[in-house]
């Protein structure tokens, strides 16, 4: 049940950081649409990764079984859905005349928002190559929770940091931006760029079969 746990904990993260972070959105109505279609996207994946588990069967790249595999499709149109309804959103934010905030922290959520969308992406790409590992079979040692590879690289690190960029780098925009200097914005981008190295980082690590942490 360590998988259903995670992903409860990452769709709570995840619905309440876009209901803050959405909310400096003008377009408000486009914003209802989309937390209408998270909460349908949420609902489902979170409920297949539970049923699955319960059952004992894989949720993710499930190539032994009729039902699961099409859930699993389902799981994926939803998603890709989805996130390309985030992109809309950010495009939007990014083409806003003026902003209720300031612009180092309107810089970091449009930042935070653009890097969610990119390495979203990165479950796609698992899909297609129907594993998160490179270089041996899904399924071995592992670090605790996480369980991402000891023995071989492991896509779902790069995903992982890329996705809570949503959190990290707004995060850091506000803070930055209460400290009141007029470089703000430059730190914004400084640590933005910082963060875009060592997700790309872990990213090539991993497509070249080395873990994460051995």
């Amino acid at each position: 049940m360590i998988k259903p746990l995670k992903f409860a904990l990452s769709t709570w993260i995840y619905a309440w950081s876009m209901a803050y972070l959405l909310s400096f959105v003008e377009y408000q109505k486009k914003v209802r649409s989309y937390t209408y279609l998270a909460m349908v996207v949420m609902l489902y994946e979170n409920a297949v990764i539970s049923v699955q588990a319960f059952r004992g069967k894989l949720s993710h790249f499930n190539q032994t079984e009729l039902v699961g595999g099409i859930l699993y499709s389902i799981m994926g149109i939803m998603i890709v859905w989805l996130t390309t309804a985030t992109l809309v959103l950010a495009v939007r934010f990014i083409a806003q005349k003026k902003y209720d905030i300031s612009s180092s922290f309107s810089l970091s959520i449009q930042l935070g928002l653009v890097f969610f969308v990119i390495f979203s992406f990165l479950g796609g790409y698992m899909s297609v190559i129907n594993s998160h590992q490179v270089g041996g079979q899904i399924g071995e040692k592992g670090l605790p929770v996480v369980n991402w590879s000891v023995l071989y690289g492991d896509i779902r690190v790069a995903h992982f940091f890329g996705i809570h960029s949503l959190q990290i780098i707004p995060l850091f925009g506000y803070l930055i931006s209460k400290k009141g200097i007029s470089s703000a914005k430059l730190w914004v981008w400084l640590f933005a760029i910082a963060y875009f190295a060592f997700i790309s980082f872990t990213l090539l690590q991993a497509l070249s079969g080395t873990p994460f942490l051995a």
